[in-house]
């Protein structure tokens, strides 16, 4: 999946706010973790470093990462994706997740994104994961 940054990106678009469509949250992808991400997430939670990674982590040796699981649903919802759109560790959220959408979009944004679509001028989206 190409990524664009915000210098890349071709359409204007006024303020981003996020509508907390969970979509960004959903798909086929990962996201992976940091040191830091690991051990803020873990405390966060209340759980040692080796909990945390057992119970929601999965070791990538392509990349050499921990990335975040699914909940294994139809969707591929986010482990940390809770039933009413919201992220269950906001506080302490993964680098990549803080990075979205401004630092860093796919091409296909427009596709799932209700606050990206929104500050382009658009009306929600009928696709409900990133990929």
């Amino acid at each position: 999946m190409a990524v664009l940054t915000t210098q890349d990106w071709p359409y204007e678009v006024s303020e981003f706010k996020c509508h907390l469509c969970g979509n960004c949250c959903r798909g086929d992808g990962y996201v992976e973790l940091t040191e830091t991400d690991i051990e803020a997430i873990a405390e966060y939670l209340g759980l040692r470093r080796r909990e945390f990674l057992d119970t929601c982590c999965k070791w990538d040796e392509e990349t050499r990462r921990w990335h975040l699981i699914d909940q294994s649903d139809p969707e591929q919802s986010c482990v940390f994706l809770s039933t009413d759109n919201k992220c269950r560790v906001n506080e302490v959220k993964p680098s990549q997740c803080r990075g979205f959408p401004m630092r860093w979009r796919p091409e296909n944004i427009l596709d799932f994104c209700a606050g990206w679509r929104a500050a382009a001028g658009l009306p929600p989206a009928e696709k409900k994961t990133m990929t």
